[in-house]
This record gives structure tokens, sequence and C-alpha cells, in this order.
């Protein structure tokens, strides 16, 4: 717990991004709206296909269980791989340090500003996208 307090305090100091966009009207997107929002300076909710966000983000996060990804997020993934933009996978039935550590290492590294979320619905039924946003 002790742990867990001290990252979690970290990590909310540090992770500032200047633009976080997500799907407007989509289950995940609503599921960490208000975490997406503390966590970056600007907040896009949009109604586009994500693959309509590329020219305007310099990065992407994809959520997943189980390291499974739908062919709508392969595509964007694609997408962001031809053009060597930075991509991030958190699985969040992976061990909750790891993800996180991992993922602060990989904001700093890749210096991101503007970054595309994209997670499926099925995460919003799994209890640990919630452990994740709280941590």
């Amino acid at each position: 717990m002790l742990i867990s307090t001290i990252f979690a305090d970290n990590f909310r100091g540090r992770m500032k991004v200047a633009s976080i966009y997500l799907l407007a009207g989509h289950p995940f997107s609503s599921a960490i709206q208000n975490w997406a929002n503390v966590h970056a300076q600007e907040l896009i909710l949009a109604q586009e296909k994500p693959a309509d966000f590329f020219e305007a983000t310099d990065s992407l996060l994809i959520f997943n269980q189980n390291q499974e990804l739908s062919a709508e997020i392969l595509e964007v993934k694609s997408l962001f791989d031809k053009q060597q933009k930075p991509v991030h996978k958190i699985d969040i039935n992976g061990t909750l340090r790891v993800g996180i550590t991992n993922f602060e290492l990989w904001l700093e590294t890749n210096k991101v500003k503007s970054l595309l979320i994209l997670g499926s619905e099925e995460l919003v039924a799994n209890t640990n996208l919630e452990r994740y946003l709280t941590a």
C-alpha cells in the first residue's frame, strides 16, 4: 500500500501531456475520461475515426487485456508504426507496477506531447482498468 501510494504520487506528478485525444461516445473513452482530463493540459473528444487523429498526434497508447487488439486498433497501430511514431501498450491484466513504470519511461523517453488513447469496449468491464487508473 505504501509503495503504491508513493508511486502513484510520483506518477500523477510527472505525467502531463499537452493533449490527449479520445473517441467521443466510445465506452472505453468514457471510462477513462476523468483520468485523461487530469493528465493533459487539453482533452479532445472527437467524433472522427481513430485513423483521422494520426496527423494531430505524435504517439499512441493502447490499453488492452492479454495483448488482444481489435482490427481497428491494429489498423491505427500500423499507421503509427509505418511513420515511426511511438506506440505503447498497457496490458491491464499484467503487473501493475511494471506496467506503470514502463509507461512512465515511455512518456519520458519519447517526450510525448499529443497522445491518442485507444482501448476496446470489453476493457470497461475489467476491474483491472480501474486499478490502473487509480494507481
